[in-house]
């Protein structure tokens, strides 16, 4: 009604090309989701965003709890795609038109898989630095749940969908964990323009410094997330537990290198029974050409990440 899911659509929209495809994404969309949150408790001081763990809902997101009624909705109707359940049921979006908030499922309603938990969890202990990890969860779970709500996410004005809001504390929750890891400073790769990236390159449209997001609880970030980076005490609930314990060493030492460090000497965990009942991993979806297109990325670079991901598949199912 005040104008703020136009205000941040249109943000997205007039920055997109300068925070997608370098290392701009993370640190830019860190302050845009903590300025999302600071509008939010102008209106109820207690007012904190949630994020979505999509992996949970990898199998069949369709069916997840946080797409129906009780929460943002789920998948548009008739011949505009219109939402008409949920928190944003109803609505007339006015930017960049007036329009019908929509949401347009891929695959006829029923996108197919997205990203595993075991997959996230192993690319977060591969990943040796920022020029890695951003493509690498750029071309993956950022763009797959875009691309599969379709409607206002497949846009650029995509903020128009409080799913947005959802998915990005995700990721960022993600670059967290990441940070967490060994690499809480860590920043480099190309900027918008192509010049290496630091912590004291300036933040896109907020002309503040990397550095000042670098570090949650701290300064203006004052927020943590509601999960843990994995540490050993954690090993029999983390997603990784499920796989390690029907793992060769080799193959555990390439894709769960930290837990095959930890794992030297320890008894694995108990199969859990969706193993037992041989319950693989599925390919997760791909993004289309023209999803690539307008965000501007290597069409090789995207097809390179979904090609690992599916050799990180093969590889699980070798191993059940």
């Amino acid at each position: 009604r005040d104008g703020w899911f136009q205000w941040f659509a249109y943000l997205h929209r007039t920055w997109f090309g300068q925070i997608h495809g370098h290392s701009q994404f993370f640190p830019f969309h860190r302050r845009f989701v903590h300025e999302w949150e600071r509008v939010g408790r102008q209106y109820n001081g207690a007012f904190a965003q949630p994020y979505w763990d999509e992996m949970r809902d990898y199998r069949t997101p369709a069916s997840s709890q946080v797409l129906t009624s009780n929460w943002v909705g789920g998948n548009g109707q008739g011949a505009n795609f219109c939402v008409q359940n949920g928190l944003q049921a109803g609505w007339t979006m006015t930017y960049p038109n007036s329009h019908c908030f929509s949401r347009n499922f891929r695959n006829n309603g029923n996108p197919t898989s997205w990203y595993s938990p075991e997959y996230i969890s192993s690319f977060v202990q591969t990943s040796a630095n920022m020029a890695a990890f951003r493509p690498g969860i750029e071309f993956s779970l950022h763009g797959i749940v875009h691309l599969d709500i379709g409607g206002e996410m497949s846009q650029p004005t995509s903020p128009n969908d409080w799913i947005f809001m959802l998915h990005h504390a995700n990721l960022d929750r993600l670059w967290w964990q990441w940070q967490n890891n060994g690499h809480m400073w860590a920043m480099d790769g190309p900027n918008a323009d192509g010049s290496p990236i630091s912590i004291d390159s300036s933040i896109s449209y907020f002309n503040e410094p990397i550095r000042s997001v670098m570090q949650l609880g701290y300064g203006n970030m004052c927020f943590q997330y509601a999960s843990n980076p994995i540490r050993r005490r954690d090993l029999d609930t983390t997603a990784e537990s499920r796989l390690i314990n029907k793992l060769p060493q080799d193959m555990l030492t390439k894709w769960f290198p930290d837990m095959a460090k930890e794992m030297v000497g320890a008894p694995p965990p108990p199969m859990l029974p969706q193993l037992a009942a041989g319950k693989s991993i599925p390919y997760p979806g791909t993004l289309s050409d023209a999803w690539i297109q307008m965000h501007g990325y290597k069409a090789a670079d995207v097809r390179k990440v979904e090609a690992t991901a599916r050799s990180f598949v093969d590889d699980m199912k070798k191993a059940g």
